[in-house]
């Protein structure tokens, strides 16, 4: 990477918490940070929906091993959420300092949403898991320290590539994390009309070469989440990185692309 490019991604935010999604897409915020020399701020969401339901005084919990009722009340919410947060940061902790990379945490008190989150911090780079998935009543009621698994294959990374400075950034950051874990890349091109989709294809292979990065094209057959979807599947995708302000993300909705891949998300500005 160019000094100019590697010197611009200082600062990486991630998710933290305990689903499947959320591991991945910390280990994946933790590699990056590691590669580029950044610092890595970790988050803990506090849904503030979440915790205003908890006041309501019909709502109960049903315990899945015993059936039995339980009432929930906004300071038991508060202190189950305390216990995840310490437990988001210890995982954060160990990760960062495993690979020598210097980090942070915050607990961030909001709605629990993709498309508010990126709006909230401004970082280089943001590693999403499923957000909405990480204080809904199920994980809230599920969610505690476990074993650590032995880290997946990664199938390959997918970035989403047009003709923007942010796209750049994007390719090169997918450049570096491909070589670092060893996975294939896929460089996802928008359906535009031939001479234009021969240009950016040109352009990306510009950047590929200069990191001497192979890579496989795909072609997005169109312009909403069943066609990145689409296109995810034949690439066999686990991460997806992508420009914040990407076309499809903003048509389809970041929180429905989240859903719908189940795979840690980049958002490089």
């Amino acid at each position: 990477m160019p000094a100019a490019e590697h010197a611009a991604i200082r600062h990486i935010v991630t998710t933290v918490d305990a689903s499947e999604t959320g591991h991945r897409a910390l280990e994946t915020a933790v590699r990056l940070a590691a590669v580029m020399g950044a610092e890595l701020e970790g988050v803990f969401v506090e849904d503030i929906n979440l915790i205003r339901m908890s006041g309501l005084p019909f709502l109960r919990e049903v315990r899945v091993w015993s059936l039995a009722e339980e009432a929930i009340s906004a300071p038991r919410m508060q202190r189950e959420l305390r216990t995840l947060a310490r437990y988001a940061e210890r995982m954060l902790a160990q990760a960062a300092k495993k690979m020598g990379v210097p980090w942070s945490f915050q607990v961030w008190r909001g709605r629990a949403e993709a498309t508010s989150l990126s709006r909230a911090f401004s970082a280089d780079i943001l590693s999403l898991g499923r957000v909405s998935a990480l204080v809904s009543s199920r994980a809230w009621a599920t969610a505690r320290p476990r074993t650590r698994q032995p880290r997946e294959t990664v199938s390959s990374i997918c970035v989403l590539f047009s003709d923007s400075e942010q796209a750049i950034r994007a390719v090169t950051t997918a450049c570096f994390l491909a070589k670092d874990m060893d996975a294939p890349l896929n460089v996802i091109l928008p359906d535009i009309q031939a001479d234009k989709m021969i240009a950016l294809k040109e352009k990306a292979r510009i950047l590929l070469d200069a990191h001497e990065q192979p890579a496989r094209f795909v072609k997005i057959t169109g312009t909403d989440i069943q066609s990145l979807g689409q296109a995810a599947g034949l690439s066999g995708i686990s991460i997806l990185i992508t420009e914040a302000e990407h076309a499809l993300l903003q048509q389809a909705g970041l929180e429905r692309c989240l859903e719908a891949l189940f795979c840690p998300v980049l958002l490089v500005r």
